[in-house]
C-alpha cells in the first residue's frame, strides 16, 4: 500500500469499519484507511496466495486462503476490543468462524507485506495482536527493507529473519514441506 490516512479526532468501533467501502483498518481504536496497492505489493500477495492454495489442494486439505479483502474480527478473539484488520494473506482452517462479513477465528498463518505507511503497524501493533490471538505463523514481508521477518507462536514470536540477497525460498513452518520462494520479488 502506498499511503495511509490515519484519523484519530473520532473514536471508531468495529462496526463503523466493517461497513465502509474503502480498505479500512481498526487498529488500536483507530481508524486507519490504506491507497491502493502497488504491483509490487499485489505480485506478493499472488506469489504467496498460490502456493499455498497449490499445496493446499494438492494434499486435499480443508484450509482455505484470504487476500486483502477479507476482514478479521480480532476484537471477538481477544481482550482489546479496538482492533479490525484486513491482512494481506491469511490462511483459516477453522471452518465455523468463517462468515460472509469476515473471519472469526484465529488463522493459522497470516502475511502482511509492508508499505512505508503500513510498516510499523505490521511490526508492532498488529505483531502483538496476532499472538495474543493465537496465529500460528505471522509474516511480515517487508519491501523496502528487503526481508521477511517470520514470527511463530511456538517461539514466542522471536523473529527469524531471510534477508535478501541470500533470500531463497523460506520454508513455512505451519506446512513443513511447504517453502515460498520471493527471491525474484526482491531482485
Amino acid at each position: 500500500m502506498s499511503n495511509a490516512v490515519r484519523d484519530d479526532s473520532k473514536k471508531y468501533t468495529v462496526d463503523d469499519v466493517v461497513n465502509m467501502d474503502k480498505h479500512a483498518e481498526l487498529i488500536e481504536g483507530n481508524l486507519v484507511i490504506t491507497d491502493v496497492a502497488t504491483i509490487t505489493h499485489q505480485r506478493v500477495i499472488s506469489i504467496i496466495r498460490r502456493a499455498f492454495e497449490q499445496h493446499i489442494e494438492s494434499r486435499h486439505g480443508d484450509c482455505e486462503v484470504f487476500t486483502d479483502n477479507a476482514g478479521l474480527f480480532c476484537n471477538e478473539l481477544c481482550e482489546s476490543k479496538n482492533n479490525f484488520f484486513i491482512p494481506d494473506v491469511m490462511v483459516v482452517c477453522d471452518k465455523s468462524g468463517i462468515k460472509d462479513d469476515g473471519i472469526h477465528v484465529a488463522p493459522r498463518f497470516i502475511a502482511e507485506v509492508t508499505s512505508v505507511s503500513t510498516r510499523k503497524h505490521d511490526y508492532s501493533s498488529k505483531l502483538a495482536v496476532y499472538a495474543q490471538i493465537g496465529v500460528e505463523e505471522y509474516w511480515v514481508v517487508d519491501l523496502q527493507k528487503k526481508i521477511v521477518a517470520r514470527h511463530m507462536l511456538d517461539n514466542d514470536y522471536m523473529p527469524e529473519l531471510y534477508c535478501s540477497p541470500s533470500l531463497s525460498a523460506i520454508p513455512v513452518y505451519t506446512y513443513p514441506d511447504l517453502e515460498i520462494d520471493l527471491s525474484r520479488i526482491f531482485e
